[in-house]
């Protein structure tokens, strides 16, 4: 700038003075236009140049604090992930310990339940058949994992649950004299005991569990109670109470 001010006053000088010939004079003006455009440009570069490194330092700053917030992030993730290593490991030998539990145990609870299959309900029987028969003849010699073996117990376990905390009716064949069979209406009262009715009302009585299966004694005089239970369930006669005998068999 101050290379332009001195050619500026050398030039007004030499106008004044008169003592600088034409062409010189334009030459000079000349240069000092082009001194000029130079020092415009260069101006104009370094706002550009300076507003450009002002973004770019900007950029860096919010770049540089998005990595250091990843960093900070990833350190209490790996404190984070260290704990939930505990935790989970814990938890693995929390469970092996459970399930030698249960390992050593599984083998008398299917043995259980195998003796008492028989005392069971027919219909029931028949719902957990394929249960049943997963049940292993040898619990020491079989290919079940241990999972597969619980989850078969709990199936047979919640089934017969259900099939206790219900009224349930069933249409069943029962052999009464020998090679007759009668096709009878049989109420279950959960697990503890049955009444029953044919068609005809000849044959009518109760049903109770037995270790080696149901008994079901024939009672005279009970057909039609037995018969207006059964039309209260399905629910096609009045309700009413029923004066009905009733036997409960300890196992």
């Amino acid at each position: 700038m101050a290379k332009y001010l001195l050619i500026l006053s050398t030039f007004s000088l030499n106008i004044l003075i008169g003592a600088t010939p034409l062409s010189e004079t334009r030459e000079a003006l000349d240069k000092w236009v082009e001194t000029r455009q130079i020092i415009s440009k260069e101006s104009s570069e370094w706002k550009t140049e300076q507003s450009l490194l002002g973004n770019t330092e900007s950029l860096l700053a919010r770049e540089l604090g998005r990595l250091e917030s990843e960093l900070e992030d990833l350190k209490a993730s790996s404190t984070a992930s260290d704990e939930e290593r505990s935790s989970l490991a814990a938890e693995k030998e929390s469970l092996k310990a459970a399930a030698s539990v249960v390992s050593s145990s599984i083998g008398g609870l299917e043995s259980q339940l195998k003796a008492i299959i028989p005392s069971l309900p027919a219909p029931l029987i028949e719902k957990i058949k394929p249960l049943i028969r997963r049940l292993p003849d040898d619990p020491q010699d079989t290919e079940l994992s241990l999972g597969q073996r619980v989850q078969n117990i709990v199936g047979i376990l919640s089934q017969t649950d259900k099939f206790n905390t219900t009224i349930t009716i069933s249409s069943e064949a029962r052999e009464f004299e020998e090679g007759k069979a009668v096709q009878v209406t049989t109420l279950y009262w959960g697990l503890a005991m049955a009444y029953y009715v044919d068609d005809s009302g000849k044959y009518a009585g109760i049903g109770v569990p037995t270790i080696d299966g149901w008994e079901w004694p024939v009672i005279d005089g009970i057909a039609s109670d037995i018969r207006n239970l059964v039309d209260i369930y399905e629910g096609t006669g009045e309700i009413q109470f029923i004066n009905a005998p009733a036997k409960i068999k300890t196992l």
